[in-house]
C-alpha cells in the first residue's frame, strides 16, 4: 500500500518548491533531479521507498521539459538518447523491482554509493575531448544499451534519473560535449522514468498526484536551469555537479553511521 501522506492544500506548495529545486539542477546538469527530490520529500514527510517512487514519477516531467529545451538548442544526439533509453527502460523495471523489496536502510545505503562514486568520476575529470572516440554503430549501440541499463538499475533502486551514470558514461564512452551528453541524457531519463514508475504504481509505492505536483514546478526549474547550463562552460558544470553528488552521498552514508535508517 502507499504509506506517504496524501497531498493537502497546507503542503502542495511544499511539493511544488521540491519540483523547482529538483528541476532547476536537472535541466542544469542533464540529471532527473532524483538526488534533491529524495532527500527532500523524506524532509516534507515522505517514508524512503515512497520518496523514492514519487521522485521518479516526478522526473517524467522534469526530463521531457529538460531535453526539450536542450534539443531546440542542438544539444541533444535523438538516436544516443533512445538507445541508452531503451536499456534504461530494462534496467529500471528491474531496479523498481528490487527497490520494493529491499529494506530502507539497505536502499539509503545504495542511494548514497550511486552518489559517491559518479560524483568522484566528474570531480576528478579525465573526459576525452568531444568526438575524440570513434566507435563503429553497432559497438556503439551495445555501450549505449549498456549505459542505459546500469543507469536505470540505479534510477529505480535510487529513485534518480540515471544522470549520474548517463552524464559522465556519454562523455568518457561515447565521446559526447558536456551540454549534449546532459541533453541525451534527459531524454534517455524520460524513457527511464516512465518504466520505473509504472512498476512503482504496480507495486503500489508512488503517489501519483503527489508527484504531480512535484513535476510542475519541476518542469518550470528545468526550463530555467538547462538555459542556464547552455550559457556556462562545461568544465565548470562538471565540477559542480560531481561536487553537489558528493555532497549528497557524503551526507547520506553519515546519517546512516550515525544511527538506523528510516524503515517504514
Amino acid at each position: 500500500m502507499n504509506s506517504a501522506p496524501a497531498v493537502t492544500g497546507s503542503t502542495w506548495w511544499k511539493l511544488v518548491f521540491v519540483g523547482v529545486a529538483a528541476g532547476v539542477l536537472g535541466g542544469g546538469l542533464g540529471l532527473g533531479g532524483g538526488i534533491i527530490m529524495v532527500p527532500l520529500l523524506m524532509y516534507v514527510g515522505f517514508d524512503r521507498h515512497a520518496a523514492h517512487a514519487t521522485s521518479l514519477a516526478a522526473i517524467v516531467l522534469i526530463a521531457l521539459s529538460g531535453s526539450l529545451s536542450f534539443g531546440l538548442s542542438g544539444e541533444l544526439d535523438l538516436a544516443v538518447g533512445l538507445t541508452i533509453g531503451v536499456g534504461g527502460v530494462v534496467g529500471s523495471v528491474i531496479g523498481a523491482t528490487f527497490m520494493n523489496r529491499m529494506s530502507a536502510r539497505s536502499l539509503t545505503v545504495v542511494f548514497a554509493f550511486v552518489l559517491i562514486v559518479a560524483g568522484a568520476r566528474m570531480v576528478l575529470g579525465g573526459n576525452p575531448e568531444p568526438g575524440s572516440i570513434d566507435l563503429v554503430f553497432i559497438l556503439e549501440t551495445v555501450i549505449a544499451l549498456g549505459i542505459g541499463m546500469v543507469a536505470g538499475l540505479f534510477a529505480g533502486l535510487a529513485g534518480i534519473g540515471g544522470g549520474v551514470v548517463n552524464v559522465p558514461a556519454s562523455v568518457f564512452f561515447l565521446g559526447l560535449a558536456q551540454h549534449e551528453a546532459q541533453g541525451t541524457s534527459l531524454l534517455a531519463i524520460l524513457l527511464t522514468a516512465i518504466a520505473g514508475t509504472i512498476t512503482n504504481y504496480r507495486n503500489g509505492r508512488v503517489r501519483l498526484r503527489d508527484g504531480m505536483f512535484v513535476g510542475l514546478g519541476g518542469a518550470t526549474g528545468s526550463l530555467i536551469g538547462s538555459q542556464v547550463a547552455l550559457g556556462t562552460s562545461e568544465d565548470l558544470l562538471a565540477v559542480i555537479f560531481g561536487s553537489l553528488v558528493l555532497f549528497v552521498g557524503a551526507r547520506t552514508l553519515y546519517r546512516v553511521w550515525r544511527g538506523p535508517a528510516q524503515t517504514a
